[in-house]
């Protein structure tokens, strides 16, 4: 048996090495293209209206709005190493998607209810979700690809794409739905969204063969049983409780983050060091750009919380002539990402073939370069162009073009890079820390999103330069970090080479 497994693994990665010189990608990523998708659709409306409902039906101040936001999106990201872990060792990729996406579902319906208590713990049931499920289709997209196979920083700008496409209807539709039928509609669009992913990838998982289906030290293909089973749920009904008790508690919920993230980097620099030089130095660079990517997180949060209620109350209403409410200000996002996607996952092949390809790091520095730019943009057309402190969505269209382009130089091309650097044993818990400096960042974004919490009974003209003097701070954090990354370079570069 062991040796027709070897063989059969050798056949696929000769296999995989003839497609590598191709531009087609496995078949086994568009399964997982569209599974992400609907997932990222229900999670997407709820993204959409999250902020909105807590500060219009729950009548939230800006400030407690943001850090409640900034609670659950942290320990949204936070779960994901956890959830990585239990894969890597005990449920593999497959199985752990399956009890994430049902778990989404339930959770989406919960919150529907218009009930406060409700609404938080159907939050609480979507962190444990996301855990299960996030870190381990990402896992899976690498498993699809050979160590040097080119085509691998495409297929996961493409498999970008898909979530991408998930994002891009939600803002469209929420809005008006929600003013038709009332809130509790947008969260059972989540769920419907969900429910389709859910069946798509069970449906078609046989296209993924043995990819993700059993941990990597599971020799004998054999499933968890029914004690493994009970644990688990044990520890959602745990976490569940943990998650209200951070809710009601914001702002310690951040220092409980902080520690649990020193706790869990030590986990990791504990594997890191059993590894041998060359591979430490590999992962000791993936740890750099993790940190590099939370700075870009902090700031591309505000997209949900400051950026959404700067579109609500100061954005013009109408765009190109038509109706344009602030939950359409989400669309541009999106959209930019899957006009850009398919460009660069072409060009960063051909850019291979010819050398010219700029390394992970090279692109981690232009991404935080391209933050940059977009905030001040929005800066400038805050402070000098506003008419009675409305602003034109034309503004708030090219900062998302500027911040679209640096996010396609850093959240695909850093999910890549996990599974090139990392082995494969640690794959799944790696993927996870990506997730974990996500955590981190949220909750430090939750506080750059009160530099512009607006005072109540604020006019628009007299909140307009609150805004303006935020985006200024937040382009001049983008600035720093754009400098950091351009002096880490040549560090990275000798890290990454192979001995």
């Amino acid at each position: 048996m062991l040796n027709t497994h070897t063989s059969d693994q050798a056949l696929a990665s000769e296999i995989s090495c003839s497609q590598a010189n191709s531009v087609a990608q496995p078949n086994g990523l568009y399964l997982l293209f569209f599974t992400e998708l609907w997932e990222r659709f229900g999670f997407y409306t709820l993204q959409t209206i999250i902020i909105l409902y807590m500060t219009k039906a729950l009548f939230m101040h800006d400030s407690e709005a943001n850090l409640l936001y900034a609670a659950f999106s942290a320990l949204l990201y936070l779960t994901p190493t956890i959830g990585g872990y239990i894969a890597d060792r005990y449920l593999g990729f497959q199985r752990a998607i399956n009890l994430g996406g049902i778990l989404f579902i339930i959770a989406y319906l919960v919150c529907a209810s218009d009930n406060q208590t409700l609404f938080f713990i159907g939050l609480s049931l979507l962190i444990c979700a996301n855990g299960l499920f996030k870190p381990n289709v990402s896992s899976i997209v690498g498993e699809l690809y050979a160590a040097n196979d080119p085509r691998r920083d495409g297929g996961f700008t493409l498999f970008y794409m898909g979530i991408n496409i998930g994002a891009l209807v939600p803002p469209l539709i929420a809005g008006a739905l929600v003013a038709k039928y009332g809130w509790h509609a947008g969260f059972v669009l989540a769920a419907a969204g969900m429910a389709i992913g859910q069946v798509i990838f069970m449906l078609g998982k046989k296209r993924l063969g043995e990819a993700g289906l059993y941990p990597k030290g599971n020799t004998h293909r054999q499933q968890p049983g029914y004690r493994f089973y009970t644990l688990l749920c044990t520890g959602i009904i745990v976490s569940v409780g943990l998650c209200l008790l951070a809710f009601q508690h914001p702002q310690t919920t951040s220092y409980v983050i902080e520690i649990a993230t020193l706790a869990i980097f030590s986990v990791v620099l504990f594997y890191l060091f059993k590894q041998p030089l060359a591979q430490r130095r590999k992962m000791f660079a993936a740890l750099i750009l993790i940190v590099i990517s939370a700075a870009f997180w902090s700031l591309y949060n505000q997209a949900f919380t400051s950026l959404m209620l700067f579109a609500d109350r100061n954005m013009e209403k109408h765009f190109l002539g038509m109706p344009f409410d602030a939950e359409a200000s989400q669309f541009f996002n999106p959209f930019f990402i899957i006009t850009l996607s398919p460009i660069l996952s072409r060009l960063w092949i051909r850019m291979d073939r010819y050398g010219f390809n700029p390394a992970a790091q090279m692109k981690f520095f232009l991404g935080m370069l391209f933050m940059c730019l977009g905030f001040f943009l929005l800066a400038l057309g805050t402070k000098y162009f506003g008419n009675n402190g409305m602003t034109s969505p034309w503004w708030i269209a090219a900062s998302y073009l500027l911040q679209t382009i640096s996010e396609l130089l850093i959240s695909p091309i850093g999910l890549a890079m996990i599974t090139v650097l990392c082995p494969r044993e640690l794959v799944g818990m790696m993927m996870g820390v990506w997730f974990l400096a996500q955590a981190a960042s949220f909750a430090i974004g939750g506080y750059l999103a009160n530099l512009a919490a607006v005072p109540e009974n604020l006019s628009a003209a007299a909140s307009l330069p609150v805004y303006s003097h935020a985006f200024l701070i937040y382009g001049s954090i983008a600035l720093a970090m754009t400098v950091i990354s351009l002096m880490c370079l040549p560090l990275l570069n000798r890290m990454v080479k192979e001995s």
